[in-house]
């Protein structure tokens, strides 16, 4: 499981100390918010795994402590795919005021055709964009009460730059589902809202970032299409990024200190893939995040 050789030269050459610091990580169990985990690890910190399931939870907590015996890992059950199970979470966080530095939005799914979450949303949209809306802000009070700076990450994808202008009349795509075109306009709807917070909030002690993985193999992607496309992706896999080079986008802004609303991902062709730097935002996540908030917020109330 341990870091390969590249991974710690390129962290002993451009990443800094983690000590001290507390990353909230969810979907922490698996694929790149596993590798995520075990970098924070590496680099010193403490570690608390949000995930859906707690039994694979356990399973990666046991395999972190046998390369890091002295990590600091907690852990906490969420499910973006159920409102409830978000304020029970938040419950959690603010009853027993856990403090964290960073707070890692990693968790979500792809091509999930016909799935719903249980609040009855489509589930792509649901779980990568509603379900992180909501938690963003049923948490925004307490993070602001915290008497130090929290980074606050969205995983977004670069996929997003591709998405079509949102058509609000088939927002969920229930006239003709596609795969691709809904995941892409999850993370364009998660690009525009987190841009949206970060030049809100730049003035307070909240800084809003995105990361993105580039083109990689991990269980999200394998598990959507079965084996035979899993084998053959792996048969290639020198054509993308491993889940532990993309979690180096992280890394990366926290020790650049990247300024708000920045995009972090993969360096090579159109972000493909590559070790990170800062990406140039595109001009669509910039514009209608107010129409999209108003939207957002309306479907949420007729759910609950």
């Amino acid at each position: 499981m341990s870091l390969n050789k590249q991974t710690i030269k390129w962290l002993n050459k451009n990443a800094t100390s983690l000590s001290n610091k507390t990353i909230l990580i969810t979907g922490a169990n698996s694929g790149i918010g596993f590798k995520t985990a075990e970098v924070c690890l590496h680099l010193g910190a403490r570690v608390i795994m949000a995930c859906r399931n707690q039994s694979k939870a356990e399973v990666a907590k046991s395999s972190l402590i046998k390369d890091y015996p002295d990590a600091k890992i907690e852990l906490l059950s969420l499910d973006l795919a159920n409102f409830s199970s978000i304020d029970a979470f938040v419950n959690q966080i603010i009853d027993n005021k856990i403090d964290f530095d960073v707070f890692v939005n990693n968790a979500g799914v792809f091509h999930r055709p016909g799935e719903k979450t249980a609040d009855g949303l489509e589930e792509v949209l649901g779980v990568n964009y509603f379900g992180v809306y909501y938690l963003t802000q049923k948490l925004l009070p307490y993070l602001k009460s915290l008497n130090h700076e929290v980074v606050y990450v969205t995983t977004i994808s670069m996929i997003h730059k591709f998405a079509k202008k949102i058509n609000y009349n088939d927002f969920f795509f229930e006239k003709q589902y596609k795969n691709v075109p809904v995941y892409a306009r999850s993370k364009l709807c998660l690009a525009k809202y987190t841009y949206y917070l970060s030049q809100k909030y730049k003035e307070t002690n909240i800084k809003f970032i995105m990361t993105h993985p580039g083109i990689a193999i991990t269980p999200l992607g394998v598990n959507a299409y079965g084996k035979k496309v899993g084998k053959a992706a792996k048969a290639i896999k020198w054509m993308f990024n491993s889940p532990e080079k993309s979690s180096l986008s992280l890394i990366f802004a926290l020790s650049h200190n990247v300024s708000a609303g920045t995009i972090v991902g993969p360096n090579k062709l159109f972000g493909g893939w590559g070790y990170p730097k800062i990406n140039k935002i595109a001009k669509k996540v910039k514009e209608g995040a107010d129409k999209l908030i108003e939207f957002t917020e309306k479907t949420i109330k007729e759910r609950i």
